[in-house]
């Protein structure tokens, strides 16, 4: 119960994460991105493809704040590493769409390896369960 728990605020810190440096690069860059992104597809990944330099590596560092902080949520809560590796590679998965959208290749590409580097570093750095063998050898 606690890993489902774990992933479900682990893909709403996700979520939160992803917003978060969303709205700082709203405030230093300014795109013209359709009211209706879903609808005009097209739009969006064009607004997308031609933004700034800036605003696209601010876009990528989203998606790597949102597995970085997503997993270390669910990790954090389960108190075990597999729930935070669903939600950074659930992300992975969803990012991947990108490659249907015409934007450069370095952000397709970071789109799926920027959520699984920060799945990774929150592996590294949140600890989990404090029972076992392996943490009888830490100790």
């Amino acid at each position: 119960m606690r890993a489902i728990v774990g992933m479900l605020v682990g893909i709403v810190a996700a979520v939160a994460a992803i917003m978060a440096v969303g709205l700082v690069c709203g405030l230093f860059f300014t795109m013209e991105v359709p009211t209706d992104p879903i609808q005009n597809a097209e739009a969006t990944a064009a607004a997308l493809g031609s933004a700034p330099l800036g605003a696209q590596i601010l876009l990528v560092l989203s998606w790597f704040a949102g597995g970085f902080a997503g997993a270390a949520a669910a990790k954090w809560v389960a108190r075990i590493s597999w729930p935070g590796w669903v939600v950074a590679g659930g992300l992975a998965l969803l990012l991947a769409t990108t490659f249907l959208a015409p934007l450069p290749m370095w952000m397709q590409a970071l789109a799926v390896l920027g959520p699984l580097v920060g799945g990774l570093l929150a592996d590294l750095l949140v600890r989990g369960s404090a029972r076992g063998p392996a943490a009888d050898a830490r100790a």
